[in-house]
C-alpha cells in the first residue's frame, strides 16, 4: 500500500527514489481528534498519509473551525506550502480517527540530493503538482460549494 500511496504523493520520481524515501521517512501516528500540523506552525515537513483521514481547518476568530476542502486520505500529502516557503501553515490538519503518516524533512532531500541532483527537481515539481491539484480542488468548491 505505502508505495501506491508514495507514486501518487511524488508522481515524478524515478522507482528508486521513491524507495529511498520511503526507506528513510520515519512513521508517526496520529489519535482521532489531534493536531498534525498547526496553521502558523512551519513544522518543515511534509508527511505523506498512509492510513486514515485529515481535516483541513481554519481557527475561526470565534473559536469554531471551518473546514476548507475534502478531508485528505491516503496518498496526499500535508506541509507542502510551509516546507517550500518556510512560512508556515496556512491551516490547521487534524486527525480524522486514527492516522499514520511518513515523514519527510529537509535533510532527507538534501542527503539524496547530494548524490542525485536532478533529485530535488523532480521532488519540487511533485510538489507544485500537488499544490495545483488542491488549488483546482478549493477553486472547483468556491465556485460550486456543497
Amino acid at each position: 500500500m505505502s508505495r501506491v500511496v508514495f507514486n501518487r504523493a511524488f508522481q515524478e520520481l524515478t522507482d528508486d527514489e521513491i524507495k529511498f524515501v520511503m526507506e528513510h521517512a520515519r512513521v508517526v501516528d496520529f489519535q482521532d481528534g489531534e493536531t498534525l500540523i498547526k496553521e502558523g506552525e512551519d513544522a518543515g515537513i511534509i508527511m505523506v498519509i498512509l492510513d486514515g483521514s485529515v481535516k483541513v481547518v481554519r481557527l475561526l476568530q470565534d473559536g469554531r473551525e471551518k473546514e476548507l476542502t475534502d478531508p485528505l486520505i491516503a496518498g496526499d500529502t500535508v506541509g507542502e506550502m510551509s516546507f517550500i516557503d518556510g512560512i508556515g501553515a496556512s491551516a490547521t490538519l487534524i486527525a480524522k480517527g486514527d492516522v499514520k503518516v511518513k515523514s519527510v524533512d529537509h535533510d532527507m532531500v538534501e542527503e539524496m540530493a547530494a548524490t542525485n541532483p536532478s533529485f530535488k527537481e523532480r521532488f519540487y515539481h511533485s510538489l507544485l503538482l500537488t499544490v495545483i491539484r488542491r488549488l483546482r480542488v478549493i477553486d472547483y468548491q468556491m465556485v460550486f460549494p456543497g
